[in-house]
């Protein structure tokens, strides 16, 4: 068997990582310039009306998560076996899946905003600014749930599609920043601008991506009876529920922590909340781009049976999620004050509640990039019941439980603490499932295991 020399595995994985990262942080853009507008035009209250949503918005990304990472991870190991009929197919079948969900999705939210912004927690003009944006949101649903996956899907066509990927998300950012200052600044249109800008612009970078398969692609485009061979929807989704359970966890976690932030610090507080998450949110963004590129490469060469290229994608992955860890969280240190002022302009009471704060949010990133690492490794070799081990105690469990005995027998800032608090015990976890699994498999991720493996 022809072995993959190291240095050709480090470019394929740059040349993947370059388009996932970029599509990566052009996805924070779309929320830092949401959160920007809301805050410096619409004030404090809509920028905490906004984070109530944060829940609900969180449910499609979550879906469309699953049936990315789950399809893909198929798709590129059909690809590796040289199965191009059986991927089409099962690149179809997410289509259809995608395009149900969504409509789905939308009719329930459109029925119900009144009763959403009270699940919520909204009350008065909160929840009438919380109905104003789903008023307009909830018609894109299906475009916000479609996003992610068809960005999945092009980096198994190969690099030109994952950066045509990239190209559309960033065409619907800068959509998205007009389409921002026109509805809220120049219309206005309040909450409901904010709303339709954000999903006309998820529209046009779901139609963009989607016309690749169709009119450019060469191996993954749409076919005819789909279903012929088989229904893998339940495969795809099963593959993705890890990713599926990590990306859902907010719906409860962040509804949970608004309505302690609420009880203890008001609206000033939620607002605090809310620019702590999108502190947050660049370090996860970039640290899953890494991951997720490790994925598909670590599918395709599993399929490929060659062991040694799989415990080296696994060594780069693993080496850069770590070093955007420290980098992130030492960034996080130097510059919170600056990117609070930038959110909210009089943003002093919102500081007060974060300072004290910041370092342990800071030190959760270390334990967390672990994690996310062993839960997409696991991912990646067909192992989701393990990898929502570590997605469902790192959100439901621990984040929960820690976050209920914190506030219970603490309280106060001691609440702050629940995220490190949870990463740290997830990591026992994801250290015994990963040395679980070598004992199982002669796939590597260690030079021991590999020299046994190819013995």
């Amino acid at each position: 068997m022809q072995n993959i020399s190291q240095k050709s595995l480090l470019k394929e994985f740059i040349v993947l990582a370059i388009p996932t990262l970029l599509s990566g942080w052009v996805y924070t853009l779309y929320t830092f310039v949401d959160g920007i507008f809301i805050g410096r035009y619409l004030g404090s209250q809509s920028l905490a009306a906004l984070n109530l949503l944060v829940p609900l918005i969180y449910v499609p990304y979550a879906l469309s998560l699953m049936i990315g990472v789950g399809g893909a991870t198929l798709i590129a190991r059909l690809s590796g076996q040289n199965r191009m009929d059986e991927a089409r197919r099962v690149f179809t079948q997410a289509l259809w899946s995608m395009l149900a969900i969504g409509i789905a999705l939308s009719m329930v939210v459109l029925m119900n905003t009144a009763k959403i912004a009270q699940l919520m927690g909204a009350t008065g003009h909160l929840a009438v600014l919380v109905e104003d944006y789903l008023s307009t949101y909830a018609w894109f649903i299906l475009f916000a749930q479609a996003l992610y996956a068809l960005e999945f899907f092009l980096r198994t066509e190969g690099a030109k599609a994952a950066a045509f990927g990239l190209y559309a998300m960033f065409f619907g950012a800068l959509v998205n920043v007009a389409l921002d200052y026109y509805l809220i600044v120049v219309v206005p249109m309040g909450m409901k601008g904010a709303g339709l800008a954000t999903g006309i612009s998820m529209l046009v970078s779901s139609v963009t991506m989607l016309s690749y398969h169709f009119f450019k692609a060469k191996n993954i485009r749409p076919c005819w009876n789909a279903f012929k061979g088989g229904n893998q929807v339940g495969v795809m989704l099963y593959n993705g529920s890890s990713e599926f359970l990590g990306a859902i966890a907010p719906v409860v976690t962040v509804f949970v922590f608004n309505r302690v932030i609420l009880s203890a610090y008001g609206e000033s507080g939620l607002a605090a909340y809310a620019i702590l998450e999108y502190m947050t949110l660049a370090a996860i963004v970039t640290m899953m781009g890494f991951v997720q590129t490790m994925q598909p490469m670590i599918s395709f060469y599993r399929g490929a049976n060659q062991p040694r290229a799989v415990q080296s994608i696994f060594t780069f992955g693993a080496s850069m999620v770590m070093g955007i860890a420290v980098l992130i969280a030492v960034v996080m240190l130097a510059f919170s004050r600056q990117l609070t002022f930038l959110f909210l302009p009089e943003g002093g009471s919102a500081w007060e509640v974060l300072e004290p704060v910041i370092l342990w949010y800071a030190l959760a990133f270390l334990p967390t990039g672990c994690n996310l690492i062993a839960a997409g490794y696991l991912t990646a070799v067909e192992r989701p019941g393990a990898s929502a081990i570590i997605a469902v105690l790192r959100s439901w469990i621990l984040l929960l439980g820690s976050l209920w005995l914190l506030n219970t027998y603490f309280g106060g800032e001691a609440i702050w603490y629940a995220l490190l608090i949870t990463e740290l015990l997830t990591l026992i976890a994801s250290v015994w499932l990963i040395l679980r699994h070598q004992r199982q498999v002669k796939l590597p991720i260690a030079a021991r295991i590999g020299k046994r493996a190819n013995a």
